[in-house]
């Protein structure tokens, strides 16, 4: 799978445009179940502006996003591309996005094409520990301290468009079903929403 070409267009120019009209920091995931849908819930409770990439028909693994789901990501600005596939997504999502977080814990086959998209697109990746092990470092220090590479890598990078990428949900039922990420990719949106406030140049008078 390595050795198989990029998609020749995976990236709609206006969308890129759109998503650096406006000096707000943003959350980019790609709209599948499991870590994207996490990442992008938590964003929006934190109340930074996210946006939600997908396939074409608003794909995720299951069949077109359910009015439940998009319900749920009201706050968000959702995107369709006009290919349908996964991977074409995959591969605009990481040339949209100025750095990417990737957490995956089972060895995804998406999660292995967003490390090689960032890799072609000399996007900078941050592949973090998933779940309690993420933590383990609270047992011995500050709560801030399994922070501490996530924050150093932001302030090296300072990402305006952060994308946040990982296993789909079925993987993590399959592979982790004891895994719940939600406080960890909390922590991470908090990271980011607070490194953000702090580099963001003042208003003027």
């Amino acid at each position: 799978m390595s050795s198989r070409r990029p998609p020749s267009s995976g990236l709609d120019l206006d969308l890129r445009a759109e998503l650096r009209a406006t000096a707000r920091p943003c959350v980019l995931t790609g709209g599948q179940t499991g870590v994207d849908t996490v990442a992008a819930l938590a964003a929006i409770g934190t109340g930074l502006a996210v946006q939600i990439v997908f396939p074409r028909g608003f794909r995720q693994e299951d069949g077109p996003i359910t009015p439940a789901r998009r319900r749920a990501f009201r706050g968000a600005t959702l995107h369709e591309l006009p290919n349908p596939e996964f991977r074409y997504r995959t591969w605009a999502c990481v040339q949209l996005a100025d750095a990417v977080v990737l957490i995956d814990p089972v060895g995804g086959d998406g999660c292995q094409e967003t490390t090689r998209a960032a890799s072609h697109f000399g996007r900078p990746l941050l592949k973090l520990a998933a779940g309690a092990e993420f933590f383990q470092a609270e047992r011995n220090a500050s709560a801030l301290a399994a922070l501490s590479e996530l924050a150093t890598w932001l302030t090296a990078h300072r990402p305006r468009v952060l994308m946040i990428a990982g296993c789909r949900a079925s993987l993590l039922a399959r592979d982790r079903p004891d895994l719940d990420l939600t406080g960890q990719l909390d922590a991470i949106i908090v990271e980011f929403a607070q490194q953000s406030t702090s580099n963001r140049p003042p208003d003027p008078d």
